[in-house]
């Protein structure tokens, strides 16, 4: 099967592209074209992480194309002013793909004052552009081809399947003006290269390492001083990349200079033991939280909100999978300083076990501690707590059932306070412990403490 036809296969059985058929019949001059990441990952065998398609349209005037985009599903209109129509075609919605981009072939130029931030262009949409000079706009060369759906043709006007052949992220044109016109290309250069393991070409890596610390720029507006690259964009990208290959990110952040950029705290400590990062590599699950906890763990806890914020990696919207709790990340860190021991796993009260070890932060800390070498305590950790789930017969992830209240304490006369919470402590590890059994166990052990 040829390249064109997984693509026509492609198309053919994703339900939510039905529309196109109809869509070319209805509009028999307009020319269809598929373009962006679906194009690059099909052309390279990749399943797509997400059902994500770009089309661009030519030929049709942009009211007669939202017309029947409007007729045929939903229109948000949040990329109107850039020339993108974003569709859901009728019977589908969020549950089942992103919305589908459709735009004008259009061409972009950085204002005057622009200075290096994204969407700062002034766009020119055409609908009698042709495709190449849409293309030419385009951050990669393995971003810059286009399949043209009536006619089953790839167009690929600056050799993108020559460089996704030999594994290159290449700059579409000159290199400088293309992260001139959006600085946070220079992170998306290195996510691809991380996640497809791929090499970014020499002068484009020249100009990475030469702009790095422009990510980092700030303007002064009327108001407010601001950087020129929100971080909550540098968060996205940064996110992708440590999410899906944190070991190839952090190689490709350090070659490119943008480790000193953007976690200068850490790239010192690299600076003195290049190994402080080898244990990213052993990573055998995606888990975003374990990289970053892995990453920032030489820094003093009180930093870690901080150095997030400077990355954007705690600035992403709460529903993203790749937003970093930094309270998270700080209690695991705090809990590497000093290591623990197998003794103080064993001789830990059962109350402040469960605290660290029955918990999402606690399975966090397990992998980190594992990474950094602390399996025998790891596995003493794992040990007593196959253990409480065996003595109560829960499945990992359930919760022991309480045995005594606040309210079974304070009917004994004890104020609200600090005791209260000492005896609920002392009765839960007794009950951990397997010295207390049952509520009415507990309820005796209770009025022995407070008589």
């Amino acid at each position: 099967m040829t390249l064109e036809e997984q693509l026509a296969k492609q198309l053919r059985k994703e339900p939510a592209l039905n529309f196109l058929n109809e869509f070319l019949a209805d509009n028999p001059e307009a020319r269809f074209f598929l373009v962006g990441g679906a194009v690059r990952d099909t052309l390279l065998g990749r399943h797509m992480r997400e059902l994500d398609y770009d089309f661009v349209v030519s030929g049709l005037e942009a009211e007669r194309l939202e017309q029947w985009l409007e007729q045929h599903g939903d229109v948000d209109f949040v990329g109107r002013d850039f020339g993108v129509f974003k569709f859901m075609p009728s019977g589908f919605s969020h549950e089942h793909i992103e919305f589908i981009d459709i735009a004008l072939p259009r061409t972009e130029a950085p204002h005057t004052t622009s200075s290096g931030g994204y969407r700062e262009f002034e766009i020119q949409s055409d609908p009698s552009l042709p495709i190449e000079k849409d293309l030419e706009r385009r951050d990669f060369t393995i971003n810059a081809i286009a399949f043209d759906v009536q006619n089953g043709t790839l167009i690929d006007p600056f050799n993108g399947q020559v460089d996704l052949k030999n594994r290159i992220i290449r700059t579409v044109g000159e290199s400088e003006q293309r992260f001139n016109e959006d600085l946070s290309r220079i992170l998306r250069a290195v996510r691809f290269a991380s996640e497809l393991h791929f090499t970014i070409e020499e002068q484009t890596l020249q100009t990475i390492q030469k702009k790095a610390g422009d990510l980092n720029l700030t303007r002064t507006t009327e108001d407010r001083t601001e950087f020129v690259v929100p971080r909550e964009t540098i968060g996205a990208e940064l996110g992708k990349a440590l999410d899906r290959a944190p070991a190839s990110a952090i190689d490709w952040l350090g070659r490119a200079h943008l480790m000193d950029a953007l976690f200068p705290e850490i790239q010192r400590v690299i600076d003195v033991d290049p190994t402080y990062v080898f244990p990213l590599a052993q990573l055998k699950e995606r888990h975003i939280m374990v990289a970053v906890s892995l990453l920032m763990r030489a820094l003093p806890p009180d930093s870690i909100e901080e150095a997030l914020a400077f990355t954007g990696l705690n600035s992403l919207p709460k529903e993203s999978p790749r937003r970093i709790d930094g309270e998270t990340v700080k209690w695991v860190v705090s809990r590497l300083h000093p290591p623990l021991t197998i003794d103080d796993v064993l001789q830990m009260p059962g109350a402040d076990f469960e605290k660290w070890f029955f918990n999402g932060k606690g399975s966090v800390l397990l992998e980190v501690m594992t990474q950094i070498g602390h399996a025998d305590i790891c596995t003493a950790v794992r040990d007593r707590r196959h253990a409480i789930e065996t003595r109560w017969l829960i499945e990992p992830g359930e919760k022991v059932p309480l045995l005594l209240s606040g309210d079974d304490v304070l009917t004994t006369g004890i104020p609200q306070g600090p005791k209260i919470r000492k005896l609920l402590d002392d009765c839960r590890s007794k009950q951990l412990a397997g010295e207390i059994l049952s509520r009415e166990e507990a309820l005796a052990w209770l009025k022995q403490q407070t008589k």
